[in-house]
């Protein structure tokens, strides 16, 4: 039994009438009065409050959850009791869920079912655990309640989200590809793989014109080329201790995973073949070269499980480690930080000794602080300091950039919401210029 703030107020309105009871009988026997009369009411919504143990509950959950995504969560309750009840409950999603309601308020019939659905929005990826559902049963003065907690033990699993694109990423994908299984756009015009001959337009380049077939049709003919398939492009993603921070709410490494997600599965639309690898100090997850719909499926489920660590990652080793499983010619994309000159050295030794073997691609998050720093006005000698100090770091990281570009490699510089368009915009290029 758990009282109510209203009955606490009617018990403190009987508090003055005690206090009289120290210079009279008749304000002693008033307050005595108003207490009986108190407690005659709590035992009456006692009472008329029915037990919330006939009140059965299930939760219906989505059998997928996407991360950021919102999503409805139901309760399937069913009032087991003979009278009316009115109840108030509190489910308890995972701590890193956000809910807009607290409390849910419930009124049943005789014998009565009904569902009830609320939104969350699961923010972290991963597995998470729900806690049990509170039931709250009111009387019909609303002095006292009555509780029962139901442990639902479930679970969500949380993966990241692969297809809400945002616009700059949907504008690059869907004119050449969308979903996968879908008939594809061929890029015709670039690339390096003959595609078929044509009639000429106008607007078509001289150079394609093939004079042969025009001696042997008798009218200008041209190539189409398209952009080559059956590539090999690796994601490889750092899970070490700088991932671990947070940018708008989110862990660096999530970002990462979003935007790998969504290269992904661009490139397997393109029909190309990617494969997927985790490290920190050791290799923490490895899917083999794949391509189709059930190869973007293990991706994401791997996505889904993998969390970052406190440790130093080590980029020679795992690129070595992983790097024996591809002997033709692959695009590395690495997904990392470069905030410190340990960290930057280590990705410009390693990214840029693949050149000419393999193609590097480095995909890092752009600091908005760092960049807010160097637009602020100079107003004290503090601002001096930090003004100097952001150009510094600033300077360190486009020294990073053209070493990088020197060596071959490519760099993705981008801010959170950005960066996994930015990243497959690089892709496409790299397809139609036949850098691979």
């Amino acid at each position: 039994m758990i009282p109510t703030p209203r009955l606490g107020l009617l018990a403190a309105l009987g508090v003055p009438l005690l206090l009289l009871g120290l210079f009279g009988r008749e304000g002693l026997y008033a307050g005595l009065g108003w207490n009986l009369v108190l407690l005659a009411a709590v035992a009456f919504d006692l009472y008329t409050s029915p037990s919330p143990k006939q009140l059965a509950a299930a939760r219906v959950a989505p059998a997928r959850w996407v991360q950021g995504r919102p999503t409805l969560l139901g309760l399937d309750l069913a009032w087991n009791g003979a009278r009316s009840a009115r109840l108030v409950l509190r489910d308890l999603p995972p701590p890193t869920f956000d809910r807009p309601e607290e409390h849910i308020n419930v009124r049943f019939g005789p014998q009565e079912r009904t569902r009830i659905d609320y939104r969350v929005v699961p923010r972290e990826r991963g597995v998470q655990a729900f806690g049990p559902l509170s039931v709250r049963s009111i009387g019909r003065l609303g002095l006292i309640h009555r509780q029962r907690i139901i442990e639902l033990e479930d679970q969500a699993r949380v993966f990241p989200d692969l297809v809400s694109l945002s616009g700059r990423e949907a504008s690059l994908v869907v004119p050449s590809t969308w979903h996968l299984g879908a008939r594809r756009s061929p890029l015709v015009g670039e690339g390096r793989e003959f595609h078929q001959l044509r009639d000429y337009v106008p607007g078509d380049d001289m150079r394609s014109m093939d004079w042969k077939a025009f001696a042997h049709r008798g009218r200008l003919t041209v190539r189409d080329y398209r952009v080559e398939r059956n590539q090999r492009v690796l994601l490889l993603i750092d899970a070490g201790r700088l991932m671990t921070s947070r940018i708008d709410d989110r862990l660096r490494f999530d970002w990462a995973i979003q935007a790998a997600g969504r290269m992904a599965r661009v490139v397997l639309a393109m029909g190309d073949v990617a494969g997927m690898a985790f490290f920190g100090r050791d290799i923490q997850g490895h899917l083999l070269p794949g391509r189709g719909s059930g190869h973007l499926k293990r991706m994401s489920e791997m996505m889904a499980d993998v969390q970052p660590t406190l440790e130093e990652p080590d980029l020679g080793r795992s690129l070595q480690t992983v790097l024996r499983r591809y002997p033709r010619r692959t695009l590395v994309v690495l997904f990392t930080e470069m905030a410190e000159p340990r960290s930057a050295r280590s990705v410009v030794q390693h990214v840029g000794s693949l050149a000419p073997r393999h193609l590097g691609l480095v995909v890092t998050l752009a600091d908005a602080d760092l960049e807010a720093e160097r637009d602020l006005p100079l107003e004290n000698p503090e601002a001096v300091y930090r003004r100097v100090a952001a150009d510094e770091l600033w300077t360190d990281s486009r020294r990073t950039v053209r070493e990088l570009e020197s060596r071959g490699a490519m760099v993705v510089k981008a801010r959170a919401d950005a960066l996994a368009g930015e990243a497959i915009e690089r892709y496409l290029e790299i397809k139609r210029r036949g850098r691979l």
